[in-house]
């Protein structure tokens, strides 16, 4: 706190930084940051100290995560311990009459849940790329009939409507298009 006040009294009233505000109300800080759509909310310790050039368990990111369904459309070849199965989901929600990309999902997968999940990729039928976009990593994609849902997590959109973050957290079989 007395770091606090040396800052507030340094830094000059029309400068372009300035000292972050103290709020009391935690939890209700993190409801409004998550209802604004950002991505979290940082919180200290009253009592931790200053530690030059090291991070510090006084200090806390707390993340805003949402979730979302999203139609499974293809995914990218495995590779590494991946080789026999997928690396990556390329994702897409409907938009209109038709489906807007809005990315791919790696993380979230135990062994068990590569394998089921990508059981249930080798049932469908490959097509072409059903979206209008056309991902970095095309030419390694298996593009398949978009009938599974599933359910990700997510920390924010891209400016471009791209999830950031993504985690995959199950298959949706209640939401099968």
């Amino acid at each position: 706190m007395r770091r606090r006040e040396w800052l507030e009294d340094a830094i000059k009233k029309d400068s372009a930084y300035r000292v972050s505000e103290v709020v009391e109300e935690g939890a209700s800080f993190f409801e409004a940051a998550k209802a604004m759509g950002l991505e979290g909310i940082m919180a200290k310790q009253r009592s931790g100290t200053y530690q030059p050039g090291r991070r510090s368990d006084s200090w806390l990111k707390i993340k805003a995560r949402q979730t979302v369904e999203c139609t499974i459309i293809g995914y990218t070849k495995g590779k590494g311990d991946r080789q026999l199965g997928f690396g990556a989901l390329h994702l897409a929600q409907v938009s209109g009459a038709g489906l807007k990309y809005v990315g791919k999902v790696g993380t979230g997968f135990d062994e068990g849940l590569l394998r089921s999940v990508f059981a249930e990729l080798e049932k469908l039928t490959t097509i072409k790329r059903p979206v209008k976009e056309k991902p970095l990593d095309d030419a390694r994609s298996v593009w398949v009939e978009p009938k599974l849902v599933c359910e990700v997590e997510y920390a924010s959109l891209t400016p471009d409507g791209l999830l950031r973050e993504p985690v995959f957290i199950r298959l949706r079989p209640d939401l099968i298009r």
